[in-house]
Protein backbone atom coordinates (compact mmCIF):
# COMPACT_ATOMS: atom_id res chain seq x y z
CA UNK A 1 0.00 0.00 0.00
CA UNK A 2 1.47 3.10 -1.04
CA UNK A 3 2.40 6.03 1.77
CA UNK A 4 -0.65 7.78 3.20
CA UNK A 5 0.93 11.39 1.62
CA UNK A 6 1.00 9.95 -1.82
CA UNK A 7 -2.59 8.67 -1.74
CA UNK A 8 -3.24 12.52 -0.50
CA UNK A 9 -1.01 14.20 -3.24
CA UNK A 10 -2.52 12.28 -5.95
CA UNK A 11 -5.98 12.63 -4.55
CA UNK A 12 -5.48 16.75 -4.11
CA UNK A 13 -4.14 16.39 -7.79
CA UNK A 14 -7.09 15.31 -9.32
CA UNK A 15 -9.15 17.41 -7.36
CA UNK A 16 -7.07 20.50 -9.09
CA UNK A 17 -7.76 19.41 -12.17
CA UNK A 18 -11.37 19.27 -11.74
CA UNK A 19 -11.71 22.76 -10.23
CA UNK A 20 -9.86 23.89 -13.36
CA UNK A 21 -12.01 21.91 -16.14
CA UNK A 22 -15.32 23.47 -13.76
CA UNK A 23 -13.59 26.77 -13.75
CA UNK A 24 -13.11 27.07 -17.48
CA UNK A 25 -16.67 25.92 -18.31
CA UNK A 26 -17.76 28.20 -16.14
CA UNK A 27 -16.03 31.06 -18.17
CA UNK A 28 -16.95 29.93 -21.16
CA UNK A 29 -20.38 29.52 -20.90
CA UNK A 30 -22.79 30.42 -23.26
CA UNK A 31 -25.46 31.86 -21.12
CA UNK A 32 -23.59 35.05 -19.05
CA UNK A 33 -26.44 34.99 -16.50
CA UNK A 34 -26.70 31.51 -15.68
CA UNK A 35 -24.05 32.21 -12.13
CA UNK A 36 -22.72 28.66 -10.53
CA UNK A 37 -22.35 29.11 -6.71
CA UNK A 38 -19.42 26.70 -6.58
CA UNK A 39 -15.75 28.61 -5.85
CA UNK A 40 -13.59 26.96 -8.29
CA UNK A 41 -10.43 29.18 -7.87
CA UNK A 42 -10.60 28.85 -4.39
CA UNK A 43 -10.73 24.75 -4.61
CA UNK A 44 -8.14 25.07 -7.06
CA UNK A 45 -5.75 26.78 -4.80
CA UNK A 46 -6.87 25.03 -1.93
CA UNK A 47 -6.10 21.71 -3.58
CA UNK A 48 -2.60 23.16 -5.05
CA UNK A 49 -1.61 23.81 -1.63
CA UNK A 50 -2.28 20.55 -0.38
CA UNK A 51 -0.53 18.54 -3.60
CA UNK A 52 2.10 20.93 -2.47
CA UNK A 53 1.82 20.00 1.32
CA UNK A 54 1.42 16.42 0.56
CA UNK A 55 4.23 15.71 -2.14
CA UNK A 56 6.89 17.65 0.22
CA UNK A 57 6.17 15.21 3.06
CA UNK A 58 5.88 12.17 0.72
CA UNK A 59 9.40 13.18 -0.79
CA UNK A 60 11.02 14.08 2.53
CA UNK A 61 11.19 17.59 1.79
CA UNK A 62 9.05 18.05 5.44
CA UNK A 63 9.61 15.30 8.52
CA UNK A 64 7.21 14.74 11.13
CA UNK A 65 9.80 13.90 13.08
Amino acid sequence: MPPLWMVLCGLSGAIAVIAEIGNRRRNNRHDIEDVGFMPWSTITALALLTFGISIAFGLGFISTE
